[in-house]
């Protein structure tokens, strides 16, 4: 929306808005803006086209984080109608914008504390993943990123390692699962971490959340971090594992989330034009592949020559 027409939707819920600044645009096609009420004053304006979905989840969430003390925008005004809910402005450091090569370890280790937090929360009445969930996400991947964007037909294999990543996941702890735990919905406030865009928190698997943090799109952590990262995170969780045993959680669930945006990206570019996270592409795709069992090893093979070269073709063409 223009500049114009978001302080028109605020003063039509009630909010004499001077300024409006566009703050970034979700795959999820939620729109948010920093309105200024006075020059000191500012709040972040979420839209939603109603026809593409409510914050009803959102709201729900929302409260229980409250009662549960995890940090997270107060919500001051909301209306389904018009699709906007007018938040708290937690300022400007989130987490993918800071530089992490001095302090990454304290960095993730205290995102980690905060998704323990979630994780183990009282939240009832939110959806439940289903095996069919988990297998129709990833089957964006065969469909939208390796049909229609790259035009390569599925590996024989595909099929295969989707259906071994849902029995993998089925045998973690299933608890409250944020779904898109990583750095672009986090922020850093004061001294503390706030998590942002919790709208399809749902249960589900554990590693889903963990290879969001631990498999970041955007930094490749060296091996001994990650190792004191997850043993940090067991400590939380009082689980009785190492942190060798911990990562296959995060190899299975880094393995769908990973299929499932590629996926997801791709059918957002072809159908909606949006580009704007195709320069993420390359590195979700190269984790994918570091992530695949050794077994898999024509699979692999396929991904390093023939997808990974069209898809760098690809975007070099956009």
């Amino acid at each position: 929306m223009k500049e114009s027409e978001v302080i028109q939707l605020a003063k039509n819920c009630g909010f004499s808005v001077t300024k409006a600044k566009a703050l970034k645009l979700e795959a999820s096609g939620r729109e948010y803006y920093r309105i200024n009420l006075t020059p000191n004053e500012t709040k972040v304006l979420c839209y939603l086209n109603p026809k593409n979905g409510d914050h009803e989840n959102f709201l729900h969430v929302s409260n229980f984080f409250f009662k549960e003390k995890i940090k997270s925008p107060k919500i001051f005004y909301f209306n389904n109608n018009k699709g906007i809910t007018i938040q708290e402005d937690l300022g400007d450091k989130c987490l993918i914008d800071l530089d992490l090569s001095s302090n990454s370890k304290k960095i993730i280790k205290k995102s980690l504390t905060l998704l323990a937090k979630i994780q183990k929360a009282n939240i009832p009445q939110i959806p439940i993943l289903k095996s069919d969930d988990l297998i129709v996400q990833m089957h964006k991947f065969n469909e939208e990123f390796l049909n229609n964007f790259l035009g390569v037909l599925p590996h024989n294999d595909i099929d295969k390692l989707q259906n071994e990543a849902v029995k993998e996941l089925a045998k973690q702890p299933w608890m409250n699962c944020h779904c898109d735990f990583e750095r672009r919905n986090l922020i850093k406030h004061d001294d503390a971490i706030a998590v942002i865009d919790f709208q399809d928190l749902s249960r589900g698997p554990i590693g889903i959340d963990l290879a969001g943090l631990i498999i970041d799109h955007y930094v490749k952590y060296s091996d001994n971090m990650i190792s004191s990262c997850l043993d940090h995170y067991c400590y939380l969780m009082k689980f009785e594992l190492n942190s060798k045993e911990i990562f296959e959680w995060v190899r299975w669930g880094a393995i769908q989330r990973n299929m499932r945006i590629l996926g997801t990206l791709s059918s957002l570019y072809i159908s909606k034009n949006r580009s704007f996270r195709l320069k993420d592409l390359p590195m979700i795709l190269n984790n994918l592949i570091d992530l695949i069992p050794k077994k898999y090893v024509s699979l692999k093979n396929h991904f390093c020559s023939d997808v990974q070269s069209q898809l760098l073709n690809k975007l070099n063409q956009i």
